[in-house]
């Protein structure tokens, strides 16, 4: 039998072919394994931003602010009414750096649907406007130096408010619209008895938190703590 010659076989075209596939496949895999490394890394960040995200949103929920207000006359007799915003917690929220209290409407959607003026009627500016409910805030009245709106809509408190601190703000009743035809009076018994408000409350670094409350006035001083809680029925 004829030996074959290693140098000889190392040298031909055929292994020539053998060693290029050979690295071809090794390339190939380099190429698999660097794709499926990143990949994997990529699914990674997305699993640590769910989590962190995840965190977040509980961090949030476990501090939402816990607000106790009272309403009471502001003068014995008087139909002026005052109205204090207390942060009683939670614990870990040591603060609120911003606080904007709302007048809401009786319907949350008033001024929104499409109206056609009729002469001497309301635009859906006006309707948007006004304050469909008893109270307003004193236009121009408000804590420190934050004062309510023109429209007694909206009073925004731009400063820390620290736990176990309270703000007082002033409520006055109501007016009918100049295009209705009714007199106070009567405009006062339609709105009823009860203030509807939000609370919009502000953390550089928690987040935002909206808690409506309503406050019946019927018989004042009252105090509601915020958020409200409606217990099933028994």
């Amino acid at each position: 039998m004829q030996l074959v010659n290693l140098w000889t076989i190392l040298a031909s075209p055929a292994w020539g072919a053998i060693e290029s596939l050979g690295t071809a496949a090794a390339v190939g895999v380099a190429a698999w394994a660097a794709m499926h490394a990143r990949s994997s890394s990529r699914s990674s960040n997305v699993a640590t931003t769910t989590l962190s995200s995840i965190e977040i949103q509980r961090r949030h929920s476990e501090l939402l602010p816990r607000l106790r207000v009272t309403c009471e006359p502001f003068n014995a007799g008087s139909d002026t009414l005052r109205l204090r915003v207390m942060l009683i917690g939670p614990p870990g929220l040591d603060r609120i750096d911003r606080l904007t209290v709302t007048i809401r409407n009786d319907h949350f959607r008033r001024g929104e649907v499409d109206h056609r003026q009729i002469m001497g009627g309301p635009t859906q500016e006006d309707i948007r406007d006004h304050i469909w409910g008893p109270y307003r805030f004193t236009p121009g009245t408000g804590p420190d130096d934050a004062r309510a709106d023109r429209l007694g809509r909206e009073t925004v408190y731009d400063a820390a408010l620290p736990i176990g601190e309270e703000l007082p703000y002033q409520l006055e009743q109501t007016m009918p619209g100049s295009w209705m035809s009714m007199t106070r009076q009567n405009w006062l018994q339609q709105r009823g008895t009860v203030v509807r408000l939000a609370f919009t409350a502000e953390h550089q670094t928690h987040g935002t938190w909206y808690l409506p409350c309503e406050i019946d006035t019927t018989t004042v001083p009252i105090t509601t703590f915020v958020p409200q809680i409606e217990h099933a029925p028994q």
